[in-house]
């Protein structure tokens, strides 16, 4: 779905209210989830089946509190941006479905999701922080090693099933002190800068 670019450069970051904001999250990811399920076909020949919306729904529980939290960027009332974050074991948390609307790439705000959910994973007293992306998202993995994470193989948890896991890459880095995690930011007013080249991440 085309949306019309934004006149304002003035977003909002928050955490996404169960029952709320469960439409509006939902709808989003199934966007990316469509657009990701393309690209995957059109580079690598996988024809996988179309997302299932009631999936979509059901799997918004595993990024509430206690288990993690899910982020909503939004322009009045209208999305943004999301992100999200998962405990995937004692001490270890996963970023997932970080994806910008087009028309809003190129404002950072990507790097704003991924900068408040490495600060939520620090205050949930995880010392390792994970995430995958496919390997045509470029923009988006130079988002996370400018943010300290380093490529390594499949970890334990991962969603991505074995026979794709050829085509994705697999980052890590470690978290400050737990005791001392760093304060999210909510808001942002960003400059406008040129648009072009952002992948789903739109740094």
């Amino acid at each position: 779905m085309v949306r019309p670019i934004p006149d304002s450069t003035t977003w909002e970051l928050r955490e996404a209210e169960a029952g709320i904001d469960d439409g509006t999250v939902a709808g989003v990811m199934i966007e990316y989830l469509g657009w990701a399920n393309g690209r995957v076909r059109d580079e690598y020949g996988v024809d996988d089946p179309p997302t299932d919306p009631r999936r979509v729904h059901t799997s918004l529980a595993q990024f509430r509190r206690r288990h993690g939290v899910l982020l909503l960027a939004e322009h009045d009332a209208e999305p943004a941006g999301i992100g999200a974050l998962r405990r995937l074991s004692e001490g270890v948390a996963e970023v997932k479905r970080m994806y910008v609307v087009p028309s809003w790439h190129g404002r950072r705000i990507s790097s704003a999701i991924l900068d408040r959910l490495i600060g939520e994973a620090e205050a949930m007293r995880a010392r390792t922080l994970r995430l995958d992306t496919c390997r045509f998202m470029s923009d988006a993995q130079r988002l996370h090693r400018s943010r300290g994470f380093v490529e390594r193989g499949p970890y334990e948890g991962t969603e991505i099933p074995p026979r794709l896991q050829q085509h994705w890459a697999f980052f890590e880095r470690g978290l400050g002190s737990p005791g001392s995690p760093r304060e999210p930011v909510d808001r942002g007013r960003l400059r406008d800068v040129p648009r072009g080249g952002a992948s789903a991440g739109g740094a």
